[in-house]
């Protein structure tokens, strides 16, 4: 099924229904996006714990950033 063909079969249903689906494709999205966040902690975490990850200050990164031009 297309976008459009989805749009469209969202348009006919009563105002309230439309209004439900939203609040649920909204809620569908915010675990979506809790579970990539979770899952970059974790590679964060990994990555600091095999020493490929150092932890510094925003200055310091800033600079590394600058100096590298």
């Amino acid at each position: 099924m297309s976008f459009s063909e989805i749009l469209d079969a969202v348009e006919v249903l009563p105002y309230n229904e439309q209004i439900e689906l939203s609040y649920l494709i909204k809620m569908r999205a915010i675990e979506q996006k809790r579970e990539i966040l979770f899952e970059e902690v974790v590679q964060a975490d990994n990555e600091l714990l095999s020493g490929n990850l150092k932890i510094q200050s925003v200055d310091s990164i800033m600079d590394d950033i600058l100096n590298e031009f």
